[in-house]
């Protein structure tokens, strides 16, 4: 509907001001459940009460993170920035919450979508006195190597990772595992600062290179929605030609400054069906961890540690509705993303945790 104002007495206020006209754009905003809401801001929850998809932590069908609030005598150290001394934080089911579920110790675990970084904490000091605040955890390294995130079980060096780990990435890379997109917490500076005819430059581009993408090339003329213009620099009201490149979403959320993009995994199938048919998989393992979906690329990685054939991506495997992500027909195993697994006859199918294990 819209809604129209008389805002002239309004203006001729500020004009007796001396005030600046800025312009601005609302946005439309997507309503947040009411779970969603919750999770932002950190729920407490039993580790009997989570769902583990891929071996990834869930609750209601969407990503989590856990960390335990309560860091007892460490506080003071954790709350001045060490974080050594501090309980590290979860993002896959991993042995060391296997083992605290399978011996019965239930701490009080707080479940949060939160990818900001920052976590309320709260403990004791020598004297007894409660103290709490807000201070920055490491990721498990177990986390991590169960799911060779980023490499981090086969390559040694990656171990370092827990330095630089990004939870905005990392939940991205592994939005296609799940029904309901993540919320996002983070907004990047300028990031809703477009050009008022920003649409129009958008689709002038977009047309002008015939719907293809200027990073893998395939043509997306009849899934145009899966077809951005990406701004280099990161700023949005620099739409310099030089500063713009036409990508498709897939190849948009690899690119610096990408404001953290979440792929659901049928844009992401779709897109990589293309990719099948324009050759872009050429059978090198090169091409599959450039172009495959994020989320399999640890796995894909511990298969190319232990010499494993360069898989087939999208592969149709007879009998089921659709392709699976990441196939070697010759032994007749495959890599799903739908959870739970499929099973087709004849096959071993798997979840990136069942994978994971089979690596073991």
């Amino acid at each position: 509907m819209r809604i129209t104002h008389d805002f002239s007495e309004l203006w001729n206020i500020a004009n007796r001001l001396g005030a600046e006209r800025q312009s601005f754009a609302l946005t439309r905003a997507s309503a947040i459940s009411a779970i969603e809401a919750e999770l932002i801001g950190g729920r407490e929850v039993k580790l009997d009460e989570l769902q583990f998809v891929s071996g990834l932590l869930a609750f209601e069908g969407r990503q989590i993170l856990l960390y335990i609030p309560d860091q007892g005598y460490k506080i003071e150290e954790v709350l001045k920035g060490n974080r050594d001394a501090g309980k590290k934080f979860h993002v896959a089911y991993c042995g060391t919450l296997e083992t605290m579920r399978s011996s019965g110790r239930f701490e009080r675990y707080i479940a949060t979508t939160d990818v900001s970084g920052n976590f309320a904490l709260s403990g004791i000091d020598m004297t007894m006195r409660e103290l709490t605040g807000q201070a920055k955890l490491y990721v498990c390294q177990n986390c991590l190597n169960m799911l060779n995130y980023k490499q981090a079980k086969v390559n040694r060096a990656a171990r370092a990772l827990r330095e630089s780990f990004d939870l905005n990435e990392f939940f991205e890379t592994f939005s296609s595992c799940f029904r309901f997109l993540p919320v996002r917490t983070k907004v990047e500076a300028g990031a809703s600062v477009y050009a008022a005819n920003w649409r129009e430059i958008s689709d002038n581009l977009r047309e002008a290179v015939n719907w293809t993408c200027e990073g893998c090339k395939i043509n997306l003329s009849n899934a145009r929605q899966l077809l951005h213009v990406h701004h280099i620099d990161g700023v949005k009201g620099n739409n310099a030609r030089s500063n713009l490149k036409v990508l498709c979403k897939a190849c948009h959320r690899m690119e610096p400054l990408h404001d953290h993009m979440y792929v659901p995994r049928d844009e992401m199938k779709a897109i990589n069906r293309l990719r099948c048919s324009a050759g872009i998989f050429d059978g090198t393992w090169n091409a599959v961890m450039r172009y495959a979906d994020p989320a399999l690329h640890g796995a894909l990685g511990l298969a190319r540690s232990q010499g494993w054939a360069v898989p087939e991506i999208e592969h149709e495997v007879s009998g089921l509705p659709r392709h699976v992500e990441a196939a070697w027909p010759e032994q007749r195993i495959a890599i799903s993303l739908e959870h739970p697994a499929p099973s087709a006859p004849g096959w071993r199918l798997v979840d990136l945790h069942g994978f994971a294990s089979m690596m073991n």
